[in-house]
């Protein structure tokens, strides 16, 4: 009788909590996120962000849902340290855009290695940890890594007795990706970002940039720049990073979801752009653009990689912080 009592009472109870909305675990409200990305949404990499968290909410219903944030809604340069500092939970932006904070992330911005690669040999585990002990973010991966940069040029280029482009007298934007690159190339650099290039190449403020090879069309900066360096160099990333803290606090199903998503994007989107840059070269070349063939090819791009290097070694120091790991996170990212 006392058992049958029991029984009663505890079904009472469950129906009761029930009835009058006390939480349960089946009830339970999903974890809300908040992503910001840094460049215009007319641009693939963004829609590739976008993509993605929607493909994160489409699997994390009831779980983990991304609200994304409009852009500029914190500005391009700021959006990494905002996530180090919990102002905002997820970024997906350009190692190079905090590469200061993380001087090892010029191996990411300079990697001849397809994302898949240096998941598999360890480099983006090395990132990872990088990123967590100094940057208090989680370093989830590294999706838009089929695209590669080019120096596109309002005047032919100029070819040193070497074979090296001379880019002396050249204005030419500037970027935090390739900034030490285009400087050892003896070129005037002008720091602008992406938004600002249009107006300043109708002014004459620059009269060359460097671009990856898809998007040009779409920014319209085609319109000015008429010639191209044909050697592309490094390849396009935009790293996903989540505040640590967040990460830390995620249930494990949702860390599942946000992980695996990002992992699989790498691959979708290194074989989509690649195919695109081939189609948007073609339509460049069909347009009018010349291609100009880097004579000492092979020197130009170890420049280009060697160059960047010497800066993260340099900002290393300048920290206090030890530089034995840069050979085996040159040997990851440059496969």
């Amino acid at each position: 009788m006392i058992s049958k009592f029991i029984g009663l009472s505890a079904v009472a109870a469950v129906a009761g909590s029930i009835a009058f909305g006390a939480p349960t675990p089946a009830l339970a409200a999903a974890t809300k996120l908040t992503l910001v990305y840094p460049f215009p949404d007319f641009l693939v990499y963004t829609k590739n962000c976008k993509a993605l968290a929607a493909k994160i909410n489409a699997r994390g219903k009831g779980v983990v849902e991304i609200e994304v944030l409009p852009f500029n809604s914190i500005k391009m340069f700021q959006q990494p340290p905002a996530a180090s500092k919990g102002r905002v939970d997820l970024v997906c932006t350009p190692a190079a855009f905090y590469a200061r904070a993380i001087p090892e992330n010029e191996a990411v911005s300079t990697a001849s290695s397809i994302p898949e690669q240096v998941r598999a040999n360890g480099g983006t585990k090395m990132i990872d940890e990088l990123q967590q002990k100094h940057f208090n973010v989680k370093y989830l991966g590294w999706t838009s890594g089929g695209d590669r940069f080019r120096i596109y040029m309002k005047n032919a280029p100029k070819f040193n007795a070497v074979g090296l482009p001379d880019f002396s007298g050249v204005k030419m934007r500037d970027n935090p990706i390739y900034g030490a690159f285009l400087k050892a190339l003896n070129a005037s650099t002008h720091p602008l970002p992406s938004s600002a290039v249009f107006g300043a190449l109708e002014k004459g403020v620059v009269e060359a940039s460097a671009w990856a090879t898809n998007g040009l069309k779409g920014l319209k900066w085609d319109k000015f720049l008429r010639h191209a360096v044909d050697a592309d160099f490094y390849r396009t990333d935009l790293g996903w990073i989540m505040n640590l803290d967040k990460w830390n606090g995620l249930s494990a199903k949702a860390k599942g979801i946000i992980q695996n998503s990002v992992i699989e994007q790498e691959v979708i989107n290194a074989a989509q752009l690649s195919a695109m840059a081939v189609k948007e070269k073609a339509t460049l070349i069909k347009e009018g653009m010349k291609f100009h063939a880097v004579p000492a090819k092979d020197k130009y791009l170890k420049m280009a990689v060697d160059s960047a290097y010497e800066r993260m070694i340099a900002r290393l120091k300048k920290a206090g912080r030890p530089t034995a790991h840069v050979a085996k996170l040159r040997a990851a990212f440059q496969q």
